[in-house]
């Protein structure tokens, strides 16, 4: 709707009062959280700007992998709210039980997703080596954002996390003119497009390729 649409582009403008650079040109955009109360139905919008998007990932055997159209779906999933989660509703001025869902209201030029890997219970930490696939042309991430169009993104770089929770370390491929290569400290190697999909994959970024999306047909 023209007000949602109007109080998200009031929301950016105050934030580029604030903080308006070419970081966040590329890399900054804005979420949406949507409230529905249960109780008398009023909705609720809120909005936030992010630089990255961090993923859950889905529950899986050892053995079973993930995708990322997976991850989406369940970051912009329903969440129910209630009990001690229950948010004040605006209209019924208590707390009611609710409904909210995460969407995209602003699409950055550059997107960076991290794959939360690393998950955290009363008394340890634990970190998940489920495989993610990941399209390297073309990842649209339209159907999570404000309106039905295509917004398309190309994968030029991923950031790797090899080890445990305790120790690990980190190694980056990067898209060049001649293909991809390896970075691992100073060693630079070339690398194929089908050993870029590992289970060791933690931060993706992403480009967009189509500035003025078209709506789907």
């Amino acid at each position: 709707p023209l007000r949602i649409s109007e109080e998200a582009a009031a929301m950016w403008k105050k934030h580029l009062e604030r903080d308006d650079s070419k970081i966040v040109d590329l890399f900054s955009g804005q979420l949406r959280s949507s409230l529905h109360c249960s109780v008398c139905s009023h909705h609720s919008n809120t909005f936030d700007v992010f630089c990255d998007l961090s993923l859950p990932m889905p529950k899986r055997g050892s053995t079973g992998g993930v995708t990322l159209r997976e991850c989406l779906d369940l970051f912009s999933q329903e969440e129910k709210l209630d009990k001690e989660n229950a948010p004040m509703c605006e209209r019924c001025t208590r707390r009611t039980q609710s409904t909210k869902r995460l969407s995209i209201q602003r699409f950055p030029q550059v997107i960076v997703i991290h794959l939360n890997r690393f998950t955290m219970s009363r008394w340890s930490i634990s970190k998940s080596t489920v495989c993610v696939s990941f399209p390297l042309l073309n990842l649209d991430l339209g159907p999570y954002g404000p309106v039905d169009c295509a917004v398309l993104y190309d994968l030029y770089a991923v950031c790797n996390h090899s080890g445990t929770v305790n120790m690990g370390h980190y190694t980056a491929c990067c898209r060049e003119d001649n293909g991809w290569c390896f970075y691992n400290d100073s060693s630079v190697t070339p690398v194929s497009e089908n050993q870029l999909q590992t289970n060791q994959a933690y931060v993706l970024f992403y480009q967009r390729t189509n500035s003025n999306s078209t709506l789907r047909k």
